[in-house]
């Protein structure tokens, strides 16, 4: 099936994208009940609740476990809309456009184009190293949300850490990336093109996060994991000590 066909399908509605970055560990997943969630790659493993939308760079992330022959994961019984990258970097691979199940688009790394793009696209753009988040923020476009919210999508290292070395409630143990793998920079630097293109399209982005806000990552965590020196925080932000005018 094509991206085409999930056009408008959560017209004026929100949609909540949950990725695996270290701070969905921490996130409160009961939350989403009654959410319309799409999925990361693998996130959808996390909780139960992160449905029915599962957007995957390839369809391996459906299984259990590395393999395509191996059987779908537990959660994935959930997704109504499994949404897939149909060829890596081997363009000559041919495109199953008539999958009975997974809804497949193809990709481009020019991600200035996105301007051009429509919701009869097959195609979805990204920087050129490449991001998820890049392509899932278009599709909910296409589905028609009207507000979109981010959880778990750190595009950042805490403490120099992965986010593939966080728990993640294991889904993650067999993966080891190599160094340098990842381009955060570009990762963030396509989010806001691509945030700039929904905002002319009239679609809100937040990321919903605590307080503190996208730019202290590591100060997020810190909070939601309940380790946070507010006092610190606060007094990082501007010339004001805390202790002294607000503690009683």
């Amino acid at each position: 099936m094509r991206l085409r066909e999930l056009r408008d399908i959560y017209s004026d509605q929100e949609i909540y994208i949950i990725g695996s970055g270290p701070t969905s560990n921490l996130f409160p997943m009961e939350y989403l009940a009654d959410k319309i969630c799409m999925s990361l790659n693998s996130s959808y493993k996390i909780h139960k609740n992160i449905t029915p939308i599962a957007f995957m760079h390839h369809i391996n992330y459906s299984v259990e476990g590395v393999n395509k022959n191996d059987k779908f994961h537990p959660n994935f019984k959930g997704i109504k809309y499994p949404i897939a990258k149909c060829r890596g970097r081997d363009t000559s691979v041919p495109i199953d456009w008539d999958h009975e199940y997974f809804y497949f688009y193809d990709w481009n790394l020019e991600i200035n184009h996105i301007y051009e793009l429509t919701k009869n696209t097959d195609i979805l753009y990204y920087t050129p190293e490449g991001c998820s988040l890049h392509a899932a923020l278009q599709v909910c476009w296409i589905m028609g949300a009207k507000t979109i919210y981010t959880i778990g999508c750190d595009s950042v290292e805490l403490g120099g850490k992965h986010y593939a070395d966080y728990d993640k409630n294991k889904f993650r143990d067999q993966e080891k990336l190599k160094e340098g793998q990842r381009n955060y920079n570009s990762y963030v630097q396509g989010t806001l093109i691509v945030q700039d293109f929904l905002r002319k399209k009239g679609v809100n982005l937040f990321n919903l996060s605590s307080i503190i806000g996208y730019h202290m990552i590591e100060e997020q965590y810190d909070l939601l994991n309940k380790n946070a020196d507010m006092e610190q925080i606060v007094n990082k932000l501007g010339k004001i000590d805390i202790k002294d005018k607000y503690k009683r």
